[in-house]
């Protein structure tokens, strides 16, 4: 009963094989067992500081403004 259900390997073609072509796959496969996947730094402390230059860029402006007045 189990035989009727087996699948026989030479009727599936290399077309219809599951092609493994995850970067993590590749990384696990050619690259050395030492390697170590490099972490990109992250600018978010800049980001946040945006809205503090934003604000001093206005008032140095507002500054400039005044001295230009007297």
């Amino acid at each position: 009963m189990n035989e009727d259900y087996k699948v026989n390997p030479r009727n599936i073609h290399l077309d219809q094989r599951k092609k493994d072509t995850r970067r993590e796959a590749w990384d696990r496969d050619h690259m050395p067992a030492d390697w170590v996947k490099p972490v990109q730094k992250s600018n978010k402390r800049i980001s946040n500081a945006a809205p503090v230059f934003v604000f001093a860029f206005f008032y140095v402006c507002i500054l400039v403004m005044m001295d230009s007045i007297k």
